[in-house]
């Protein structure tokens, strides 16, 4: 089953509750991270056709995006994306205590609060998802890229990687600015059918 387009419903659902305890999880922790309530949404699992599907599709929401990566490493060998439209990171940056400089340009502190934020949703949904398949799971330090959905995620993601993804959406009215953004769970082909077998198995 390494084949991410032959997911059928059972496996589609074992990812899909991975990813919402995970995500929940992860979710929590930027919650608390920014001092403010965070919805999330039911995990989706998108499949594509081949190669760079998933950059393709963010691509084509024409938005301009913030993106922070975190590798997984170990049976959930992948990747682990926060995606935020730009507006949208810039008031996390401010929830954060670091806003945009005067004109909505993006400094050093800005970016490292946007990474921080990606290390902390991925370190807590590594450490759910590892308590989950009853096996240590490793991240890397976060990785930061601007621009293009497309441009975004090919910045940070493998293309040959990039055919499947379970996304969750997550949202915030609050101030000082509403958010919404994705958390994209992005397992290498080759390392799902062993990532299945575990979360079936117990």
């Amino acid at each position: 089953m390494s084949d991410a387009s032959t997911l059928g419903r059972q496996e589609i659902d074992a990812l899909q509750e991975m990813a919402s305890i995970g995500c929940g999880r992860a979710l929590a922790a930027l919650s608390r991270l920014a001092h403010r309530r965070v919805d999330m949404d039911v995990p989706e699992v998108w499949v594509g056709r081949g190669a760079g599907a998933i950059a393709d599709f963010l691509g084509a929401m024409g938005t301009s995006l913030v993106a922070v990566a975190v590798r997984l490493e170990g049976l959930l060998e992948g990747q682990l994306v926060l995606v935020l439209p730009e507006a949208d990171a810039g008031h996390l940056a401010a929830s954060l205590g670091h806003p945009l400089a005067p004109g909505g340009s993006w400094g050093a502190f800005s970016e490292s609060a946007l990474m921080e934020s990606g290390n902390v949703v991925g370190s807590a949904f590594v450490s759910a998802v590892a308590r989950l398949v009853g096996e240590k799971l490793l991240l890397s330090v976060p990785r930061l890229a601007r621009g293009g959905g497309r441009a975004c995620l090919d910045e940070l993601v493998d293309r040959q990687a990039g055919s499947l993804a379970i996304a969750t959406r997550f949202s915030c009215p609050e101030a000082p600015g509403p958010l919404e953004g994705l958390i994209l769970v992005m397992p290498h082909p080759q390392r799902v059918a062993s990532l299945l077998s575990r979360l079936h198995g117990r």
